[in-house]
């Protein structure tokens, strides 16, 4: 018997999806260095009062080192020259 949306999202314990108020963006910018890809951080009702920038910022500085060419925060956005850096983020901060 095939089971329906509804019967499996009822077995599932302690999971809690966040609504998101805005979700979170990707685009490219060109900049002196070359084209940079970016992302916005979800905000969310858990984060919206949060500093969206310094908890990411310092898990950036861990995986890509000192902000710079390879990675930068700028109004809201971060910027990663790589997309696979880009990806990487986007899968810890989603």
């Amino acid at each position: 018997m095939w089971s329906t949306i509804s019967s499996t999202v009822g077995k599932l314990q302690n999971i809690k999806l966040e609504k998101e108020l805005e979700p979170m963006h990707t685009g490219k910018a060109k900049g002196w260095l070359g084209e940079y890809h970016w992302v916005s951080i979800a905000v969310t009702e858990e984060n919206k009062y949060s500093d969206l920038e310094s908890e990411p910022s310092e898990w950036c500085k861990q995986k890509f080192g000192p902000s710079g060419s390879r990675w930068f925060y700028k109004v809201g956005k971060f910027y990663f020259k790589s997309e696979q850096d880009m990806t990487m983020f986007i899968l810890r901060w989603s």
